[in-house]
């Protein structure tokens, strides 16, 4: 496969609890140091987290960005060969260079839906640490992210032919495609207008396998209890109940909730 996901990213005010809900409920270790703290400074004890394949980076939240999942990435063989291709295919889609002091991203572009995507080649540029290494297995892992599109048709071609991403099992008759990229799948889901966050085009949230559904969310109302509201996932207020529902119809998840920041997950066994 041309292109592995192995990176996601999101913005958060609450980096102490949102980093501390992702180790203890799903076993993510520290792959890499040295990411910005709430100073704007380089902090040794800040670093991305990893289920073993993908790593997380909760990132400090600074004026002008907004809270929650921010961007994915991949890993490909070859990132002048991704270029070449972004040119054939979609000459019109712009490419911007990574951050130099960021532990993975060489470059930066977009898919159809406006979600936008990191690209690296593993030790190549500022890729270090644990972005260059094997991994590990781990029980609990991120097996998909869902990305929400006008015509996931289009996304699927563009992911198709830029990373060679295969169609998964089809799952539910609802205008989903699952696309894979042999082990992380990539969950594209229609835009609608049943609700004011179904009319959003990108990123939309991430899943976890878990090894016992029934003991994770136990560890889930553990640690709600001990550190509230560190993981209630609750889904309140006035849009709270469409939001839940549309939640529901993905067909990869079997417990909703939520980080404490908000962020949308699911998991299944």
């Amino acid at each position: 496969m041309f292109g592995k996901i192995r990176h996601i990213a999101m913005y958060t005010h609450n980096h102490a609890a949102v980093d501390r809900f992702y180790q203890e409920i799903f076993g993510m270790r520290r792959m890499t140091s040295n990411t910005l703290d709430e100073t704007g400074k380089q902090n040794a004890s800040r670093g991305h987290i990893s289920d073993g394949v993908i790593g997380l980076a909760v990132l400090s939240r600074y004026a002008g960005q907004q809270s929650g999942m921010d961007h994915y990435g991949f890993e490909v063989e070859d990132i002048k060969e991704f270029v070449r291709r972004m040119d054939q295919h979609y000459p019109k889609n712009q490419i911007a260079r990574g951050l130099d002091y960021v532990p993975f991203a060489g470059l930066r572009s977009y898919d159809p839906a406006g979600a936008h995507f990191d690209i690296a080649q593993a030790h190549v540029a500022n890729v270090r640490e644990g972005y260059n290494q094997a991994g590990w297995e781990q029980p609990r892992w991120i097996n998909h992210i869902s990305i929400r599109a006008n015509d996931p048709g289009q996304a699927a071609e563009f992911y198709e032919k830029i990373f060679e991403l295969k169609e998964a099992e089809t799952y539910k008759d609802d205008g989903s495609i699952c696309m894979t990229d042999g082990k992380v799948k990539l969950l594209l889901r229609p835009r609608h207008n049943n609700l004011y966050r179904g009319l959003r085009e990108g990123l939309d949230h991430f899943g976890f396998k878990v090894e016992n559904l029934a003991q994770a969310q136990s560890d889930l109302a553990a640690l709600n209890e001990a550190a509230p509201p560190t993981a209630n996932g609750k889904f309140v207020g006035g849009n709270g109940k469409k939001n839940e529902e549309d939640f529901h119809r993905c067909c990869l998840g079997q417990h909703f909730t939520a980080d404490p920041d908000g962020v949308l997950i699911d998991m299944s066994e």
